[in-house]
């Protein structure tokens, strides 16, 4: 009986084993070539699942592609996945998609290049049913001269479109450009990223402090997506102070803050937008279980060499600082610290000094600076953010006095 199964189930592939193809029926398979053997060399598949009006389910059942170069990152084959034209990421050896939940058209790319091949993939689809959510909140609304309101919307835990449980700065996705505004890049004068921060108004940015920056030579870089184009609109401005908590210890991490006075203002804009922050002491707002986003540039697996050009972020859970400290860090977490994550996704190193935002009043606030974690950037393992309504009333006076 289970060797039956099986050959039914390899059958029911055998229909899709073509190279990309038109799926508009109301439930079906797709697969790569001469699935489950090598799909061998030099191929370029385009498999399109139409819109229709109803929720279109798409799940990655198996997943085996050659793996990415160990050197670089990259990928050598890849599947690309575009939900309503929007790219949604590039996944190679095992890495396979998170499960697709959309009303707009999915377009799925495959490629491989000259050599090595592996079994490929097989995936299943559906239509029909709702897109079931855990993001309680309305958008925020845009409104210049505020805070925590991006002009143009990031997708939140809906419109990410993926299960929970599955959700991918490693295991994260590409952000809507520019859907982070307030996410900065600190850069040498090469142009070399590495840890992010937080803009606050327009003459301060906050980053932890363990990235140390350099006031001579380094430069905040904000209104930035894609590291790698030369044609957005950003604004690379000098760091005139710098200015961090003199009770951070770089053996236990703790007090891991630092304010960036910038040389210059900034100009706000639609690209350019000031984060809020959370107030002093409020953790109430922001109990365990809180649903928030983590975005960077960060690597996205820690044996990577190069971060990726395209700004990402995934949603994290909070955790209740006592079991975190209990279940994962062993004496480790202080009341400086605040945790998030151990469920499928993490940020990882080129991410630190970065945001930890939850929404509060319509608003996003920033919450955490990530800090430390796991050394492999294990995504079983919470990751630990500076904790801002402890940090609160230093970062005030320190604006004030400065």
């Amino acid at each position: 009986m289970i060797w039956f199964l099986c050959v039914l189930s390899l059958a029911s592939y055998a229909k899709a084993q073509s190279c990309g193809g038109t799926f508009s029926g109301s439930s079906g398979t797709a697969a790569s070539p001469n699935y489950p053997n090598s799909y061998g060399n030099d191929l370029n598949c385009e498999y399109s699942f139409p819109a229709n009006g109803q929720l279109l389910q798409i799940t990655f059942n198996s997943f085996q592609l050659e793996a990415a170069s160990s050197w670089t990152g990259s990928c050598y084959d890849t599947v690309t996945v575009y939900d309503g034209g929007v790219r949604v990421g590039e996944y190679c050896g095992t890495n396979r998609p998170a499960n697709i939940a959309t009303r707009s058209a999915v377009t799925i790319e495959f490629t491989s290049d000259y050599s090595v091949a592996a079994s490929g993939f097989s995936l299943s689809f559906s239509r029909g049913g709702e897109i079931i959510t855990t993001t309680t909140l309305p958008p925020p609304t845009y409104a210049p001269g505020s805070c925590g309101t991006p002009a143009i919307q990031p997708r939140s835990s809906e419109m990410l479109r993926y299960d929970q449980a599955e959700g991918r700065i490693v295991n994260g996705d590409d952000a809507t450009p520019h859907s982070w505004p307030w996410q900065v890049s600190l850069q040498t004068s090469t142009g070399w990223h590495y840890c992010g921060g937080s803009l606050l108004n327009e003459e301060w940015v906050v980053t932890a402090a363990h990235c140390d920056p350099s006031i001579s030579g380094d430069y905040v870089i904000l209104g930035e997506h894609d590291k790698g184009s030369a044609g957005e609109d950003i604004q690379r401005v000098r760091i005139s102070q710098k200015l961090c908590h003199a009770q951070y210890d770089s053996n236990t991490i703790d007090y891991d803050i630092c304010l960036l006075k910038l040389a210059t203002p900034v100009q706000m804009s639609d690209t350019v937008h000031p984060v809020c922050l959370a107030a002093s002491g409020d953790d109430a707002s922001f109990p365990a279980g809180t649903r928030c986003m983590v975005s960077g540039w960060g690597l996205l697996r820690s044996n990577h060499q190069n971060t990726p050009n395209l700004l990402q972020q995934t949603e994290l859970p909070l955790l209740d600082t006592q079991y975190c400290d209990r279940t994962y860090w062993n004496g480790y977490i202080t009341d400086r610290m605040i945790c998030a994550g151990a469920e499928s996704s993490s940020s990882c190193m080129g991410d630190s000094g970065g945001p930890l935002v939850c929404q509060k009043d319509g608003a996003w606030n920033l919450v955490g600076v990530v800090s430390w974690g796991s050394s492999r950037c294990s995504t079983s393992y919470p990751g630990v953010y500076a904790r801002v309504t402890n940090l609160r009333q230093w970062i005030d006076n320190t604006m004030s006095r400065n």
